[in-house]
C-alpha cells in the first residue's frame, strides 16, 4: 500500500515521549513543543497516539492539554506534575525561521502502561537530552525495545541542551538504540561541523539505526538505509513560518511507514531493505505534510485530507 492511504489500524498505540509547552511569539500564546507537535500530527493522520510529557496543573497546562486532546491524542496520567508548565519564547526572522528561548522543566515520571500497549515509541528534541527526564526516558525506551519500533528526532536546541560534545554523545547513545533517526541539515551542521551530511547518515547507520533521514527545508529530504539512498524535493509552498514543519515531517514519515505496515517490531527488519521506491513514497508523503504546515501560522500539522 502506498503511503497516504489510510489502512485499517489495530488498537495498539504510538507512544510519543517529550516536551509539551507553550509557544509565545508575536504576542500570541500557543501550545508547542516538538514531540507534542509530532503526537498531534500522528493523531491527525489517523494513528492512535499517546503522549508522555510534563504538564503543570496550571492554566497553561490545561491550555496545552485541551489542544492535544482536541486532535485525539491521549495524555498519560503520569504526565501531570506540580511544577509549572514549560514555556518557549520564539523569535521569527524575515524568512519565517524561528529561534527559541526556553523556561523548561523536564522531570519525567515513569510510565505504568505495559509495553503491549504500544507498537512504536517516538522520542525527540529536548525530551531526549535534558536531565533528569532523559534518564527516565532511557528506561522507558530500553523496556519497550523488545516489543516496539523506536524512532528519534534530534531537533537540536543548543540554547537549552548543553555543549556540542555532550549533545553529540547523548544523541548517538539514543541513535544506537533506535530504529529510525531523523535530523535537519541545521542539526547536522551544528552537531558535526566537519562532516558532510551524507557521511553523518552513514555514521548513524553504523551505530545501529536502520533508517536515517535528513530534512533540508525547501530543498526536500534524503533517506538512507542499508540498501538505498533516496532524495526528494519539496513541493513549492507560500511560507508563513517554519514552526513545526520538521515535526509535521516526522509525523508524516511515521504515518507513511505505518501505511506500509512496518511501524511495529515485526517491521524492524524490513527497514534496512526498503526499496528506492518505498523510500521515495515515504519521503514524498512526509515532505507534503511539512509543506502544508509552513503555509500556516505556528505548529499546525495537517489532517490526512489536507495531504491527499
Amino acid at each position: 500500500m502506498r503511503p497516504g492511504r489510510l489502512r485499517e489500524r489495530g488498537r495498539m498505540s504510538v507512544l510519543v515521549i517529550g516536551e509539551a509547552l507553550l509557544d509565545v511569539f508575536d504576542g500570541k500564546r500557543r501550545p508547542g513543543g516538538s514531540p507534542m507537535s509530532v503526537a498531534v500530527g500522528l493523531a491527525r493522520l489517523g494513528l492512535t497516539t499517546v503522549l508522555h510529557t510534563c504538564l503543570g496543573n496550571d492554566d497553561t497546562g490545561q491550555l496545552v492539554a485541551e489542544h492535544v486532546r482536541a486532535s485525539g491524542v491521549h495524555i498519560t496520567p503520569e504526565s501531570w506534575t506540580s511544577r509549572p508548565t514549560s514555556v518557549a519564547e520564539i523569535q521569527l526572522d524575515s524568512a519565517g525561521n524561528a529561534t527559541y528561548r526556553f523556561d523548561i522543566t523536564w522531570d519525567l515520571a515513569p510510565i505504568t502502561a505495559t509495553s503491549a500497549d504500544f507498537r512504536a515509541v517516538h522520542i525527540g528534541s529536548i525530551g531526549g537530552v535534558m536531565h533528569p527526564g532523559a534518564s527516565v526516558a532511557d528506561t522507558i525506551l530500553d523496556s519497550r525495545r523488545p516489543s516496539t519500533m523506536l524512532s528519534y528526532d534530534l531537533n537540536i536546541r543548543p540554547a537549552i541542551m548543553g555543549s556540542r560534545d555532550s549533545i553529540r554523545e547523548r544523541a548517538e547513545s539514543l541513535i544506537a538504540r533506535t530504529d529510525i533517526v531523523k535530523a535537519s541539515d541545521e542539526d547536522i551542521a551544528w552537531l558535526y561541523p566537519s562532516l558532510p551530511a551524507e557521511r553523518v547518515l552513514e555514521r548513524w547507520l553504523a551505530l545501529g539505526a536502520r533508517l536515517a533521514v535528513l530534512t533540508r527545508g525547501a530543498q526536500g529530504a534524503r533517506a538512507v538505509n542499508a540498501k538505498a539512498a533516496v532524495d526528494v524535493t519539496a513541493p513549492p509552498a507560500n511560507i508563513r513560518d517554519t514552526i513545526g514543519a520538521g515535526d509535521s515531517f516526522m509525523s508524516g514519515l511515521l504515518a507513511a511507514l505505518d501505511d506500509l505496515g512496518v511501524l511495529n517490531v515485526a517491521g524492524r527488519d524490513s527497514l534496512p531493505t526498503l526499496s528506492d521506491q518505498c523510500l521515495r513514497d515515504i519521503l514524498d508523503f512526509a515532505v507534503r505534510c511539512a509543506s502544508v504546515t509552513v503555509t500556516r501560522e505556528g505548529a499546525d500539522p495537517p489532517l490526512r485530507a489536507d495531504v491527499a
